[in-house]
């Protein structure tokens, strides 16, 4: 019985053996999307593998529904869904669903077949030839024709009806075509300001144009790459520009999609998702500011468009460019290994004077020193924006009892909740479980109710107490950043939390303010200082870039944590020989992978059962296991968590990968929520490797 194994976009770690129908023998290939049932439900899906499956009277399998009117995934893109797979613990079915759009049955008419124009004669050709499409030797997907001219079905009809086009089916094969192999680039680049970086890339692309190859920029979020796009094609008339985001509904990824399969482009633009498109011919891809938050996907698998970019180019070959303003610590380590070559003196630096200055205090008796007030007026009265960076969101970290001692925590993440005094509410920041504190202490029932901490709202609240009558904006997340003006004339006092660290938001204004230093230096996540240092290099790169060139900085702090300060204001070089050297001696990444496995239950034997048959399977050589112990704090229902920490070399991720989820998906049902944190590094390659 001839047979296929799918991979389902399931959280479930194993492939599905479905019969081939007699009928769909011929349109069947690895990467084939299919449709099945499952369960009862139909679902697409991705051919894996062929299998052999013997007759059996009691096991009878099911056929496949249909076969999808779209090009089979090439052989990069299936090795690349796996390494994404391995890169984030997700399972296989789930990275490929990235490489392919939403997929309505109603576009197969559209999807199925091919349209040639009968002569160059047809007002459609001149419209078709400016996309690079040749409509009379090579025809166009009808899905393409239809939607890129914005024609309608009757009008189709009629085309066919008066043999102004001819129809035929569309012939979906494998793209074979792979990148000559030579030695490529991977580059770092220090970007300057954005209008810099425009120019930068406007060299990238002038460059590949004059090798003969195609470009495509992956950017954070949707705003950026509106702005390059605009100024991009106004610079380059003649190109032809593509892009691809969220925003887009299924029918124009659907269209975007079969664009860059047939090649339509010269240059792509794109957010995260771009990067799992058919782009086949691409010989050099350029990362825009990686260390943007928006290059993380938030949605199983997750991935980092840095980290998942490099595996792509080290498949299919092509020149990598890497263009951020602070490398992190991954990235240097790149540099130091000669992973990356760093391109210096291409972008014109903007030059300003900075001043840093310490506000120390012994205890504190305001939410913001009488030096702070002062520099805020100043700068009001210079008609000047102000930032002031807070690391708690909500009112304060904690409420508590002033008596007895007691604060309210999350029953299941075992930290303290934050207080939100608007809403009167208490919130887990762990798993966002909602409390309503009640008048009295649960404990000793007294009333002495006090605040702990200092967050968002409570600084916000006092600001609007001292500068009354001044604009005043609290920033807490990307959206409230992205609805501010801040090129307006009245000076702008702006709280938030790192939201705020914008490059617009800085480079407008002229004094940045670090509120309580100490708050950011003992949060339990080992990455925490390498993200405190990027954040703190980013702001004083941007502090007024597009003001006069006096700058002030001030660093809020009790005194007996002044002697942590100087570290964070280094140069990169020093901060990072140190953090490597640290990391190196504990076998923290970059110098190794590292494995959080984390097994969550109200019941810790069935915990530590799950966890032990993990930790027994890879009782090696290969691997540094430790644990079972509890789950770190800053981890989601951390209080009813145990967790194992493995440390592995790049070149036996795909090996932990099989162990630890063979033994997750074998497990029997024990109420155990199994999930995976990964601390990838750079992939073990080979410097000379001609890819």
């Amino acid at each position: 019985m001839n047979s296929v194994s799918v991979a389902l976009p399931l959280p479930v770690y194993k492939v599905f053996s479905y019969r081939i129908p007699q009928e769909m023998s011929d349109k069947i290939q690895i990467g084939t999307i299919v449709e099945v049932e499952f369960h009862g439900s139909r679902r697409f899906g991705c051919v894996w593998s062929f299998d052999s499956v013997q007759n059996d009277k009691e096991y009878e399998l099911k056929s496949l529904l249909s076969c999808l009117p779209l090009e089979p995934l090439a052989d990069w893109q299936m090795e690349f869904a796996k390494r994404i797979s391995n890169q984030t613990f997700s399972s296989l079915g789930e990275a490929l669903a990235l490489f392919v759009p939403k997929y309505q049955l109603s576009w197969e008419k559209w999807t199925s077949q091919r349209i040639f124009l009968i002569n160059e004669d047809d007002e459609y050709f001149l419209d078709l030839k400016k996309h690079g499409v040749d409509p009379i030797s090579q025809g166009v997907n009808l899905f393409i024709f239809k939607d890129l001219l914005g024609l309608t079905t009757q009008k189709i009809n009629q085309l066919i009806k008066k043999n102004r086009i001819k129809v035929v089916e569309e012939d979906y094969k494998k793209n074979q075509y792979s990148l000559p192999p030579q030695k490529w680039n991977k580059k770092w680049w220090q970007r300057g300001t954005i209008a810099e970086s425009l120019n930068l890339l406007g060299d990238l692309i002038k460059d590949s144009f004059d090798r003969g190859l195609k470009i495509f920029i992956l950017f954070p979020g949707p705003k950026i790459l509106d702005y390059f796009m605009e100024n991009l094609k106004t610079n380059y008339p003649l190109a032809r520009f593509l892009s691809f985001d969220g925003r887009l509904t299924a029918r124009k990824r659907m269209l975007a999609y079969q664009m860059v399969r047939e090649g339509y482009f010269d240059v792509l633009l794109g957010t995260r998702l771009a990067q799992f498109l058919p782009i086949h011919q691409i010989g050099v891809q350029v990362l825009f500011d990686p260390d943007d938050f928006g290059h993380y996907s938030d949605q199983q698998p997750h991935y980092h468009s840095f980290h998942s970019l490099i595996e792509k180019v080290s498949i299919t070959g092509g020149d990598l460019h890497i263009i951020g303003t602070i490398p992190d610590l991954t990235l240097y380590f790149g540099l130091q290994e000669g992973y990356f070559e760093t391109q210096k003196g291409q972008v014109k630096q903007f030059t300003k004077e900075q001043k840093l200055e310490l506000v120390t205090y012994e205890q504190k008796k305001t939410i913001l020193p009488q030096l702070v007030q002062k520099a805020i007026a100043q700068n009001i009265t210079n008609r000047q924006n102000s930032i002031i960076w807070v690391q708690k969101t909500g009112y304060s970290v904690a409420l508590g009892c002033s008596d007895c001692g007691f604060y309210y925590s999350c029953s299941d993440c075992d930290v303290a909740l934050r207080f939100y005094r608007k809403e009167r509410i208490l919130r887990c920041p762990r798993c966002g479980k909602k409390v309503i504190p009640e008048s009295f202490c649960p404990e000793c029932h007294g009333p002495w109710m006090k605040t702990w901490g200092d967050g968002i709202e409570k600084v916000y609240q006092f600001l609007k107490r001292i500068f009354s009558g001044v604009p005043i904006v609290k920033i807490a997340s990307d959206q409230e950043r992205s609805e501010l003006d801040v090129k307006g004339e009245e000076p702008l006092i702006i709280v938030g939390t790192s939201a705020a660290l914008h490059e617009e938001l800085l480079a407008h204004s002229t004094l940045f303010i670090i509120h309580s230093f100490e708050d950011w230096l003992f949060l339990p996540e080992f990455q925490v200082r390498e993200k405190f240092y990027q954040n703190i290099q980013r702001a004083l790169y941007f502090l007024g870039a597009a003001k006069p060139p006096k700058n002030r900085v001030l660093i809020e702090t009790s005194k007996q944590y002044q002697k942590y300060i100087d570290p964070f204001f280094l140069p990169p070089a020093e901060f990072y020989k140190q953090e490597l050297e640290k990391r190196k001696k504990y076998g923290y990444p970059p110098s190794q992978g590292l494995l959080q496995v984390i097994a969550r239950s109200r019941n810790k034997l069935n915990r530590e059962m799950v966890l032990n048959k993990v930790k027994n399977e890879l009782k090696v050589d290969q691997f540094i296991v430790d644990g079972p112990f509890p789950g770190d704090s800053y981890l989601k229902k951390s209080g009813w968590s145990d967790q194992l920490v493995i440390k592995f070399e790049p070149s036996v991720l795909s090996t932990l990968y099989n162990k630890v989820t063979a033994v997750v998906q074998a497990r029997k049902s024990t109420g155990v929520e199994v999930d995976f944190k990964v601390y990838n590094t750079l992939p073990g390659w080979v410097k000379d490797d001609p890819r």
